[in-house]
């Protein structure tokens, strides 16, 4: 079954990234780095990730083996981390870690093409559902390693060795693999470049480009101010590195718990009211940090937040699987990832601008407006079958308050009474799950 070469790699890249993701920031606030340099340093490696997966893709579409640049960009990016593990400068940090996104871009729209391609449409939601419960699984392990050899040692290399040594352990599955036969350009490379940055052919799939719009918009708003919340924590709330390793592992915790939930009640109810219903607690999220008086409060609400984004992030990408283009889907995905991660890339610059000059908790509540208004460009997806939910005698109205309010409780109620469900059942082999999953 080709999905194991994705789960047991999707395993040992989350364990490496989960290593060192959470402390990033943290790593360069101890180097000596300003806001602006830490926002900096969350933008310009994503820039140099999201350009590079055009130039990428446009190689990935002249050839059936995409597992080759899986391999080369899964390598790529493990190799760096060498010597990345020598650096104590923060500008020499941002200069390495830029080239490494840059390679390690050529396996993101492949990988995500390839995965497409292997899983059947009905069975999409179930296949990521569990990479993201292996995926956090594995997170999990790495915030606890990482945790505890930070807290007792600091920034060692001996750390980044060991995320380096995952990272090429996550390739090695792919290698015995098999592709299925899957169409191809059979255009000369110049003119496959050419193509793939005309924006003319995004601009003819209009559900893509209104998907794009309104996940650029959000991460926008989100990248505002999450590279700033755990230096918050430390810097404002009395925090420390195990604080914040709590807060990663609370993260896994819940994701592994609600990631086949959430992908049956995709199914059932559809991914845009899904998207609408979980983007109310995200919303908050930035807020809740501004607010709390300690960092026991954030416990707490970081407990329906990651369930938030894990259903929100699950419905976002099946919405994507069921409207890409099938002749050019590595380019798509490449235009795709491209300007949203603009929004990502572009957010925490201004973040740091700006709390330069109105502080952090300002910033939280700018964020949290910008997340509220992403709804109204949310709403303009379209999905068949699409039904607006009704609450016969509510009195508000205002901006569909009603239907809103019992979106939000209808989803939640049916993705808790799904996890009692399959609570027993977490990691059941997939044909019984893929046998409800096609019921409903």
């Amino acid at each position: 079954m080709n999905e194991r070469s994705f789960y047991i790699s999707q395993f040992f890249r989350s364990l490496a990234e989960a290593m060192i993701s959470p402390f990033l920031s943290v790593y360069f606030l101890f180097l000596g780095a300003t806001k602006f340099l830490i926002g900096l340093a969350s933008t310009l490696p994503n820039l140099a990730h999201l350009f590079f997966q055009l130039f990428w893709s446009s190689f990935s579409e002249t050839t059936y083996k995409k597992k080759f640049f899986i391999i080369f960009g899964g390598i790529a990016w493990g190799l760096m981390w060498i010597p990345i593990a020598l650096v104590k400068d923060p500008f020499l940090l941002i200069i390495l870690l830029v080239i490494q996104s840059a390679i390690s871009a050529a396996s993101t729209p492949a990988w995500t093409t390839l995965l497409i391609r292997i899983t059947s449409g009905y069975k999409i939601a179930y296949v990521q559902g569990n990479l993201n419960v292996i995926g956090k699984f594995a997170s999990l392990i790495g915030n606890l390693i990482a945790g505890l050899i930070l807290n007792t040692f600091g920034f060692i290399p001996f750390i980044f060795y060991i995320i380096a040594f995952f990272g090429l352990m996550s390739r090695i599955p792919f290698f015995p693999m098999r592709e299925p036969l899957m169409p191809c350009s059979d255009r000369s490379l110049k003119s496959i470049l050419k193509r793939t940055l005309e924006l003319s052919n995004i601009k003819k799939e209009k559900n893509l480009v209104k998907i794009i719009i309104a996940i650029t918009f959000l991460n926008f708003s989100v990248s505002l101010s999450s590279p700033f919340l755990s230096v918050y924590v430390i810097t404002n709330l009395g925090g420390n590195l195990i604080n914040i390793t709590m807060l990663s592992i609370i993260e896994a915790i819940i994701m592994i718990i609600f990631s086949r939930p959430w992908g049956s009640v995709i199914n059932k109810i559809g991914k845009k009211f899904v998207m609408l219903a979980c983007i109310l607690p995200i919303s908050f999220i930035p807020s809740v940090y501004a607010l709390a008086p300690s960092i026991e409060w954030i416990y707490l609400y970081q407990i329906l937040g990651v369930m938030s984004w894990t259903g929100f992030n699950l419905a976002v990408f099946t919405y994507l699987a069921s409207i890409l283009p099938k002749d050019k889907t590595d380019s798509s995905i490449a235009f795709y990832n491209l300007f949203v991660g603009l929004g990502s890339a572009i957010g925490p610059v201004i973040g740091g601008i700006f709390s330069e000059f109105i502080g952090f908790r300002s910033l939280f509540f700018l964020s949290t407006i910008l997340r509220f208004l992403s709804i109204f460009l949310i709403e303009r997806l379209e999905e068949k079958e699409e039904q607006k939910p009704k609450l016969v005698g509510f009195p508000f109205e205002l901006f569909d308050l009603s239907y809103r309010i019992e979106n939000f409780v209808n989803t939640y109620s049916l993705v808790m009474i799904e996890t009692l469900r399959q609570s027993t059942s977490l990691f059941k082999k997939p044909k019984f799950s893929l046998h409800k999953a096609s019921k409903l």
